[in-house]
């Protein structure tokens, strides 16, 4: 969501007169769009600006953008002097008039009536595209900034939704993800339920294939779960945040499910679907989390078998509900706890991407690869698994048939098993 609010941005500035440099050395504006979500995201922001202040002294303007501008608003200003200008997510339309008026310690935050940019932005011959759907949570897990950054659940117009899936179209795009902090909420606030705007995107001339970050175990429909069977274009992959496996952490985190309702939507998914990815994310370190809160948390990670885990050190975040408990996990167990995860789903990942050595799937072709010789691909499989695959006539933007013949953590591995592109590989072996 951050990159796509940043290529937003880009196309609103460029809209009125700004246009992108190669270095903040010939900017006028160095602008940092931020993150909130975690302590270290926010830390590299301002150590970015602190790092170019020197630039001020030549009359130009350091400003802060999103989530983090939003949180602390003019308080910026004050603890780090070198910040001129601090524009919040939900204001980024006045961004242009705070750059031509040109006034240092300026500060625009808080909610807005127009919180989604609808220019265009001009694809640079990507196949595939972000599109946010919603903005803002209502939801207030007890450990997650997001609504007081974002603000509340604010839905898209399907109209404008699709005028801008077709735009991209246009411009060649084949690949869609939908962007919301929990995509099952999409509509909440119109009465539109997401399926419907997932079975109309599916139906565009021109899309190959179509997949959306996040849902939220607390409101997952059944239809939503039956739309990997039975939309053909729709990645069979699932990201569900667990957070944990106890009940007792679940309840302090205010998610509002429990592991065996959470237990019970993965069994359907992989009923429906048998060859469904599942992602998650895992928090280890929540206040007061014991060692058998975490060993809980791990036997469901084993359980389920994941195909792939984000797991992040729990950091506490200014007005959330946790930031009033005692953060009472020392980090280094912290940090044991987090690389135990890590190395169980090390193993866990391996296996479940060698279970497709031998088969064969429709891949969509991203792009070539950079690190490897002449002749290879990097694509996605129908699982949404990262395909590395040899080919000699392949195109980004298509779908291709691979034959996978080895895997590791992050990669499948394969050739292109079109007949064309066989006797290619053939007449190159004869010579």
């Amino acid at each position: 969501m951050n990159f796509y609010d940043t290529e937003k941005i880009l196309a609103l500035l460029e809209k009125h007169g700004y246009s992108p440099v190669k270095s903040p050395e010939e900017a006028d504006f160095v602008a940092v769009n931020t993150c909130s979500v975690r302590q270290h995201a926010e830390d590299r922001a301002v150590a970015f600006l602190s790092s170019h202040q020197y630039l001020r002294k030549q009359g130009k303007f350091l400003c802060m953008l999103g989530c983090t501008a939003n949180l602390y608003g003019e308080k910026l200003l004050q603890k780090y002097p070198f910040i001129d200008i601090v524009c919040g997510a939900g204001n980024y339309e006045r961004l242009p008039e705070l750059l031509r008026n040109r006034k240092r310690k300026v500060w625009v935050t808080g909610d807005s009536t127009h919180p989604f940019i609808d220019i265009p932005v001009a694809n640079s011959g990507n196949v595939s595209a972000f599109v946010t759907v919603t903005k803002g949570c209502e939801n207030f897990c007890s450990y997650c900034v997001v609504p007081f950054t974002r603000g509340k659940l604010k839905s898209k117009s399907p109209e404008t939704i699709y005028e801008e899936i077709k735009k991209l179209v246009e411009q060649g795009v084949k690949e869609i993800v939908l962007l919301g902090q929990n995509v099952n909420e999409y509509g909440n606030d119109t009465g539109i339920r997401f399926t419907e705007i997932l079975e109309k995107i599916a139906s565009f001339e021109g899309i190959l294939r179509l997949w959306f970050l996040t849902s939220h175990p607390k409101d997952m429909p059944d239809e939503l779960m039956a739309s990997f069977k039975n939309m053909p274009k729709l990645y069979k992959h699932l990201h569900l945040p667990l957070q944990s496996g106890s009940d007792r952490m679940l309840k302090l985190m205010n998610r509002k499910y429990t592991v065996e309702r959470y237990l019970e939507i993965i069994e359907k998914v992989r009923t429906a679907v048998p060859d469904i990815s599942i992602t998650s994310d895992i928090i280890t370190g929540f206040p007061s989390e014991s060692e058998d809160d975490f060993w809980k948390t791990v036997s469901v990670i084993k359980e389920v078998k994941f195909d792939d885990l984000f797991v992040f050190k729990y950091s506490e975040r200014p007005g959330t509900s946790a930031s009033m408990m005692n953060d009472d996990v020392p980090l280094t167990e912290k940090e044991r706890r987090h690389k135990t995860i890590l190395d169980i789903q090390e193993a866990i990942s391996i296996e479940r991407n060698r279970r497709f050595t031998g088969k064969t799937d429709s891949v969509f072709v991203l792009k070539k690869s950079r690190k490897k010789r002449e002749g290879f691909f990097i694509g996605r499989s129908s699982s949404n698994k990262s395909v590395l695959f040899e080919s000699f006539g392949s195109h980004p933007g298509t779908l291709e048939k691979v034959v996978f013949t080895s895997a590791d953590r992050h990669y499948l591995y394969g050739y292109s098993c079109e007949e064309d592109k066989k006797q290619r590989l053939l007449l190159q072996e004869q010579e």
